[in-house]
């Protein structure tokens, strides 16, 4: 699966292409039922000539294939420190779910906090971004039909030290004793957290005269979203601050497609890992959140 593809709830989303058009407005008028009074932009998108110079000129629409037949739609942008979405339409169960939780995946990896839509008030739509957890802030009155806008905060993405209330999360990604985290919250080892769900680890640790990079450990759905090289600046941060001149990193699946990032952090590949010189690369404190 290629970087721009996901897997969510069963659908594979990716970047809308223009011979999709035809079947992703299709999907919008069926979704909207000729209702498309309260979205002008899925009223532009749901004509697919439009919808197409939409997708050619840069516009953020994902669609969401179920065995290789278009079930949903959607577009976003981002402004102001928020997603906001254009449309989300689908013709199946579960597929605007998928959608929707890509967006806010895309979202988190930018930085974004709030996702934000307008849906007619009163709506099925209105009902099902309830259910995922959106609230009203704001009712509009602009257009021919009263809009809510509901918005809903992302869970903060961070790389922190390990709690000893992360034993169960860490045991399962490590295989390890969850004594050994509950007893110890071992130093030199970091979690990856979506909110408060731990979804990775990594930690450093001393063999003989040389540092080494245990992990990074993901769940897949986090795998290939910049986490990685925020774990291993984590790491490479605890070797600097308890004397490594060096450290290493094996050079797993989840690391080498990075290779351009590491090196623009100092690492260099040497065989089967990745290699950094602390004192001539120090980490980047400012690139952790």
């Amino acid at each position: 699966m290629s970087p721009s593809t996901w897997r969510e709830s069963g659908f594979l989303v990716r970047p809308a292409e223009p011979p999709d058009a035809a079947a992703a407005a299709a999907v919008l008028r069926e979704a909207y039922g000729g209702d498309l009074d309260g979205c002008p932009a899925a009223a532009e998108a749901a004509d697919a000539e439009r919808l197409a110079v939409l997708i050619q000129t840069g516009s953020t629409v994902l669609v969401a294939e179920d065995a290789g037949a278009i079930a949903g739609v959607v577009a976003w942008h981002h402004e102001d420190g928020s997603a906001v979405i254009d449309f989300l339409a689908s013709v199946r169960p579960r597929a605007g779910r998928a959608l929707l939780r890509t967006v806010e995946r895309r979202a988190q990896d930018r930085g974004l906090r709030l996702a934000r839509i307008a849906v007619v008030e009163g709506s099925r739509a209105e009902a099902a971004f309830a259910f995922w957890g959106y609230t009203p802030v704001a009712r509009r009155s602009d257009g021919p039909r009263p809009l809510l806008v509901l918005e809903r905060r992302l869970p903060l993405l961070t790389v922190r030290e390990v709690r000893r209330s992360d034993a169960e999360a860490l045991a399962a990604l490590t295989g390890r004793d969850p004594w050994f985290f509950a007893a110890l919250a071992p130093p030199g080892w970091y979690a990856a957290a979506d909110g408060e769900r731990v979804v990775g680890a990594v930690w450093a640790e001393r063999r003989g005269s040389s540092w080494q990079v245990g992990g990074p450990l993901l769940l897949e759905a986090y795998r290939g979203r910049g986490l990685e090289v925020w774990m291993l600046e984590r790491a490479a941060q605890y070797a600097a601050m308890h004397g490594a001149q060096h450290i290493r990193a094996a050079a797993s699946p989840l690391l080498t497609p990075l290779a351009r990032d590491l090196e623009d952090r100092g690492w260099r590949r040497e065989g089967d890992a990745f290699v950094r010189d602390l004192l001539a690369f120090p980490p980047r404190l400012e690139t952790l959140v």
